[in-house]
Formats: C-alpha cells, structure tokens, sequence
C-alpha cells in the first residue's frame, strides 16, 4: 500500500472516531443542564418532581378532596410522565409539555386511561395545566383543569385542581 493511501486511511479514521466521540459527548451531556443565557443557567423544568394535587371546586376553588401526591417526569424535548400509587381504576398519564412566557411560565396537558372495578375500559381524562417555576427552579405551582371523557371520547365531567411541587434532587 502507498504511502498516500495508508496516509488517507489514517485521516479517515481519525475523523470517524472524532464524529464519534463529538456525537457521544453530546448524547451524555444532552439534558443535564437548561441552556446558558447572558452568562448564568435558567432553570428548567426538566426533571423528576414531587407534586401535591390539591382538587378544588372551580367556581369557588375551595378544596374538595384530601391532597394527593404523584411524581412527574418533564423530559428534555417535551414529553411527561406522570407516576401515580396503586389504582386499578386508572391509569399513570403520559403528555407533552412546552415554555410559554419567559424562563418560568409552562404549559403541559396529560392523558390516562379510567377502568371500572372489573377493569374494563370505560374512558380516559385529559388534565392541562398552567405551571409558574419559581427563581430557584427547584419549585413550581400549578393550575390546572380536567376533563373526563366516556370510551367513545365524549365530555362526561370535568374539574380543578392546583400543586405544588419540588424538584427531585440527588441531595
């Protein structure tokens, strides 16, 4: 093999392993923190947060219900899990969410599936929210609607709730 091929294989090679350890560096760091602005880190509100749901009556807002508590999961590129304790009328809830105003101000709506005692369908319910990140970004209230829909997806009922949450953390 000449020289100038063995010289352009090894440039070749080079390079692929740069793409590769470019593309790599970037896949482990994705996520990990919310992106700089004017020389500081805005917090974000992708994470794992501990959240109590207060229901509440929604002309009045006085509460209806005990507090309950769920985790939320917001993930890097707008998608939402919802965890849930032990139910077998329904299920954990899955969504999207997006930035409205400013570094603080979300939006998110979710979907679950409703059973009946038996644990046949019997429909699905729909929760949108309006969240607000306080300035540390580890805490954020919420308002939110939702609507309960039968299984051929029809407005059945609907109600109001509000939370509060904190930011899982490793500390």
């Amino acid at each position: 093999m000449s020289t100038m091929k063995r010289k352009a294989l090894t440039a070749i090679r080079f390079g692929i392993m740069a793409i590769i350890t470019a593309v790599a560096i970037t896949q482990s760091t994705r996520g990990q923190n919310p992106p700089v602005s004017d020389g500081f880190r805005e917090p974000s509100l992708v994470g794992v947060w501990f959240t109590q749901v207060t229901r509440r009556n929604c002309d009045t807002g006085e509460p209806i219900a005990a507090t309950g508590r769920i985790q939320l999961t917001f993930a890097e590129g707008g998608t939402l899990l919802e965890t849930i304790g032990p139910s077998i009328l329904r299920s954990p809830g899955n969504g999207i969410w997006k930035r409205e105003h400013g570094w603080n101000e979300y939006s998110s709506a979710l979907r679950f599936m409703r059973y009946d005692a038996a644990g046949s369908f019997i429909g699905s319910g729909v929760v949108r929210a309006a969240l607000t990140l306080d300035e540390t970004g580890d805490h954020y209230t919420s308002t939110a609607t939702n609507d309960v829909l039968d299984a051929a997806g029809n407005v059945i009922g609907s109600g109001c709730a509000t939370s509060v949450s904190t930011r899982f953390s490793m500390e």
